[in-house]
């Protein structure tokens, strides 16, 4: 570990002390440099128990949207991003948050009463239905003062898809969802993080995700935000979704990066004797593509066809559209042999053999 850090020093800036927002003068802070546009990160990692008990599959496009949410409100010229430590109690904040429903003995349970009735589609009524599955932070401090919190932003995650009082599958109408979320769990979990002395006077924004258990296709999307400044804020929609390329659904939400995808892997056909399986999926924010992930499967037997592919591959993507990221995986069963990756309005592609 000591070695992995002496070589990040390069890009890393000494900047102080801290451990809990308090100075530790045994562990030094580092931050790291993020990419033009992003946060700067600041070290030491500040684990906690709840990263075990997570229940969304999608951890990654959770906290990466999240972070994308947060710049909205919390500049990345004058904040560093850090992780969230403030819920970092399993008994104390996460089981009767998340786990445990709203009872008498439980007040603070952001799901309904077991005896609450609740119309989730035009056909269905659920008794006690459970919405809300998980709960995401990240934490933001000053870029001047690394010991000063400056906000905290948090993802509360609902399923789409619940059982019925048989048991049964059923689907929530995306309205309702978020007429619960923005009406009801999302200002009630605001007031119990406003209990916080950590954020006593500190800016929160809540923001809505809605996973999809039954379909695991794509990712799910963020549908609602909200900053709230001493106990005051205001939900408001946002327009956020992923796109599997090819498919139906991508040609109608992107129709040019659909066909691009499609000829990618028209002309990867024969590049390698064996077959190439080549799939994309893209991330809108208010119908602009900001993010493209591309995934190739390969049979390859020699490092020099994957070398030559990924070249390839990072002179087709330059193509695409510059106002989004891309990046490539190639992967041969799992293991990955090289990543490709096209910032905005780069002049060539960045290609990572491993």
């Amino acid at each position: 570990m000591k070695k992995i850090i002496s070589l990040l020093l390069i890009s890393f800036i000494l900047v102080g002390c801290f451990s809990n927002n308090e100075p530790d003068e045994d562990e030094p802070i580092i931050v790291v440099k993020g990419e033009q546009g992003n946060y700067n990160y600041v070290l030491p990692f500040e684990s906690n128990y709840l990263r075990f008990e997570h229940n969304a599959t999608d951890h990654n496009e959770i906290g990466q949207g999240l972070v994308e949410l947060s710049k909205g409100y919390f500049p990345v010229t004058s904040n560093s991003l850090k992780e969230g430590n403030i819920l970092g109690d399993y008994r104390g904040d996460y089981q009767p948050l998340i786990m445990l429903r709203e009872s008498s003995e439980n007040p603070v349970g952001l799901n309904p009463h077991r005896d609450t009735k609740v119309k989730v589609n035009a056909n269905t009524e659920v008794t006690g239905p459970i919405f809300v599955t998980d709960l995401f932070e990240v934490d933001f401090v000053s870029s001047k003062n690394t010991s000063k919190l400056t906000g905290a932003s948090f993802a509360l995650v609902l399923n789409k898809t619940i059982t019925d009082d048989d048991g049964r599958p059923v689907t929530v109408d995306q309205d309702i969802l978020y007429e619960f979320a923005t009406k009801i769990a999302g200002p009630k979990l605001e007031s119990y993080l406003r209990k916080k002395p950590q954020l006593s006077g500190v800016p929160i924004v809540v923001a809505i995700y809605v996973t999809d258990h039954s379909n695991v296709s794509v990712p799910g999307h963020y549908i609602a935000k909200a900053q709230f400044v001493n106990r005051q804020g205001q939900f408001e929609s946002v327009d956020h979704e992923w796109a599997l390329f090819p498919s139906s659904k991508g040609l109608e939400i992107g129709g040019a990066i659909n066909e691009q995808i499609s000829s990618m892997k028209r002309s990867l056909t024969g590049f390698i004797p064996e077959d190439i399986g080549v799939v994309g999926y893209g991330e809108y924010y208010d119908g602009k593509l900001n993010n493209l992930q591309i995934k190739i499967n390969v049979q390859s037997k020699t490092y020099t066809e994957v070398l030559a592919l990924s070249h390839y591959v990072g002179e087709l993507i330059m193509s695409f559209d510059s106002q989004s990221k891309v990046i490539v995986e190639i992967k041969s069963l799992t293991k990955t042999l090289a990543i490709i990756k096209r910032g905005l309005n780069a002049s060539e592609a960045e290609v990572i053999m491993l």
